[in-house]
């Protein structure tokens, strides 16, 4: 794998600093390693420096600016870490690095799942559907949060489906990923003694529904449901998350990755300012 010099100058404000690069590159190395055929030409700097941009800008990939690789090159890349899993995965290990700099368990013990209906585009036709009671025709991206507020699992799929029911393959793919929570909250949106008892039987976790307080009427704070809700207004910074442009929920969900991944790497380094 092809590294940089020491100094590299950013050109943009979503371009990989020095350190972070240094934090992402030996992951990267170990997630997608080459070890057969000729020595990479590839720079894998200038390719995440590339989907970054795309991931905070929202440009279409033909738009990505010149001094990056061939977009068809970082299309490749993105596609291919998508599909293999890898950004998911970076994702998870700059979560644990934060957790441990906190001084916290790298595994969280505790949860919040929440849903966010987005609209849709021409391209995101494909697993499209209406939400009646957001009144929304797109997606949904379901996504579980640590205590802290970071990303633990993102799943997209129509906006039609009921969050009691997509529930069930969002905590499946948590407890694909980790073993180690025991205890998720949730909004009324998941409320039902079948889910709390499947959830129970299946993973050994407790489902708590955080609910709002009677006779309170107008926005107030609610316990530990905040979080989750704190979480998708910084995932909303990524304009390319501002609608549903991806024609896989599968390319959806990993655009949530890429904009987790770009703040845990920006707190792990105390330099969250510079990409706002």
């Amino acid at each position: 794998m092809n590294s940089d010099n020491a100094h590299t100058p950013l050109r943009y404000p979503s371009d990989l600093s020095d350190e972070e690069w240094a934090i992402i590159e030996p992951i990267l190395n170990e997630l997608d390693p080459y070890k057969t055929g000729r020595p990479r030409e590839s720079n894998l700097r200038e390719i995440l420096n590339a989907i970054f941009y795309l991931n905070k800008t929202g440009c279409p990939w033909r738009y990505l600016p010149k001094d990056f690789p061939p977009y068809n090159l970082v299309n490749y890349y993105y596609n291919k870490w998508t599909h293999g899993g890898v950004l998911e995965q970076i994702n998870a290990a700059l979560r644990a690095r934060l957790r441990q700099k906190q001084g916290r368990n790298p595994e969280p013990s505790g949860a919040i799942i929440d849903s966010q209906s987005v609209k849709g585009t021409p391209e995101s036709s494909i697993e499209s559907g209406f939400d009646g009671g957001k009144l929304v025709k797109g997606r949904k991206r379901h996504i579980v949060v640590d205590t802290m507020g970071c990303l633990l699992v993102a799943c997209v799929h129509a906006a039609n489906v009921f969050d009691g029911k997509a529930a069930r393959q969002v905590l499946t793919r948590l407890f694909m990923l980790l073993q180690s929570v025991k205890l998720i909250w949730a909004d009324c949106g998941y409320v039902g003694r079948e889910l709390f008892d499947w959830v129970l039987a299946e993973f050994d976790c407790t489902l708590e529904i955080v609910k709002r307080k009677k006779g309170k009427k107008g926005f107030h704070v609610l316990p530990r449901r905040w979080v989750v809700e704190r979480t998708f207004a910084w995932l909303g910074r990524s304009r390319r998350l501002s609608k549903d442009y991806e024609r896989e929920p599968r390319s959806s969900e990993s655009q949530v990755y890429l904009a987790s991944s770009r703040l845990l790497l920006r707190q792990i380094c105390n330099n969250q300012i510079a990409y706002e």
